[in-house]
């Protein structure tokens, strides 16, 4: 009885496979076979989607404006209008920690940090002032453009003196006091940006389609101006974080939308084409100067004049994102845009110190967005 029992499990067991063999050769020639691994395709696409669709999300609403690292590197820090104060939260936006009630009316998007992030600069209405946290803002200069020289131990700064319409770039305490002019200068109307890693600092003028200008570059003490890199209309600069390289944005002819991005080094004023049309301060510098992150805008028409319009608020970007690596020229996106849900108009870039995240503020809504790289 209990041979016949074996081999009848045994038989048994044949014939299930039997069964399962020739279904399966059967499905091999079937439709039903192309609609099960659709489902399994579907599925597969489903979980793509879900995790591409978690890199990139809102981590903070409001009006929200000069968005930095803290001082351990660890966590970011902002300002939001509509909540009238500075926070504090992880890199995910988690934790929220109010560091201050502040009402910066009028505030303008430049709030400078100095290196330790203890004091910074706000620019109100056509005025600029010394901040601290807890402490009542005060009054340093009305003036166009300023910003941190000397190791932030100094201001930079323009001035005009109406009586002889003489322009002149001046140094002085952050407080405003004790200041000295340092150079004469044809417009007051420029942008003036600390070079990392050094005493000074450079200035350009406003990036103009219909005009043609390079970087100048000033030391404290010095009457000297040094001028850096070809003409170009257009032209942006973005200074690497430690100095030595910077970022150029131009356009290729007068008046023109057709965008140049290059990467040059400060010494010696050489250029490389990234071939990607953006401006430069859409992008950021990874912590160890190699890689950059742009935002692109993928929306601009022949009739747009860049920068112009994009300055003025007459043209609102679409923007998708990139890394290139400025050694080798390679280009390879951060996030694909068919996860990108909403129209994006990236300001503000920050790269975490890992280079794990890419932080902007929507200009559209004024929001605070995070990628994981």
């Amino acid at each position: 009885m209990k041979k016949v029992f074996i081999i009848s499990s045994v038989l048994l067991c044949l014939a299930g496979s039997f069964y399962v063999v020739y279904n399966f050769l059967l499905l091999e020639e079937s439709p039903q076979k192309e609609k099960i691994q659709e489902v399994f395709k579907e599925d597969s696409k489903d979980k793509e989607v879900s995790t591409n669709a978690e890199r990139i999300s809102r981590i903070a609403d409001g009006d929200i404006k000069s968005l930095s690292l803290d001082e351990s590197g660890k966590k970011i820090q902002y300002y939001n209008s509509s909540e009238k104060g500075f926070w504090l939260s992880f890199f995910d936006g988690s934790n929220k920690q109010r560091l201050s009630n502040d009402d910066f009316e009028g505030l303008k998007n430049a709030i400078i940090w100095n290196q330790n992030k203890k004091e910074a600069l706000l620019e109100i209405g056509d005025s600029f002032y010394l901040y601290s946290f807890g402490n009542e803002k005060k009054f340093i200069k009305k003036t166009k453009a300023l910003n941190w020289i000397n190791f932030n131990q100094k201001i930079v700064y323009t001035y005009e003196d109406f009586s002889t319409g003489k322009k002149t770039l001046n140094v002085a305490n952050p407080d405003g006091s004790n200041w000295k002019e340092i150079a004469t200068v044809e417009s007051d109307d420029i942008n003036i940006a600390f070079i990392p890693g050094s005493a000074k600092a450079s200035f350009w003028p406003k990036p103009d389609s219909f005009n043609e200008s390079n970087v100048s570059i000033v030391s404290v003490g010095e009457v000297e101006i040094d001028k850096v890199g070809e003409l170009k209309f257009g032209a942006d600069y973005l200074w690497s974080n430690d100095g030595s390289k910077f970022l150029r944005s131009s356009v290729s002819q007068k008046g023109s939308s057709n965008l140049i991005l290059e990467s040059c080094e400060a010494r010696t004023g050489k250029c490389e084409n990234m071939n990607l049309p953006t401006i430069a301060s859409k992008c950021a510098w990874s912590k160890n100067n190699k890689n950059i992150y742009c935002a692109a805008p993928i929306n601009m028409g022949k009739n747009v004049v860049m920068p112009n319009d994009y300055l003025n608020n007459k043209f609102s970007s679409r923007d998708f994102f990139w890394k290139v690596n400025i050694e080798n020229g390679k280009k390879e996106k951060v996030i694909d845009e068919k996860f990108i849900k909403e129209e994006l108009d990236a300001s503000d870039l920050l790269i975490s110190p890992n280079e794990d995240f890419l932080f902007f503020i929507n200009k559209k809504d004024g929001s605070l967005f995070r990628i994981i790289i």
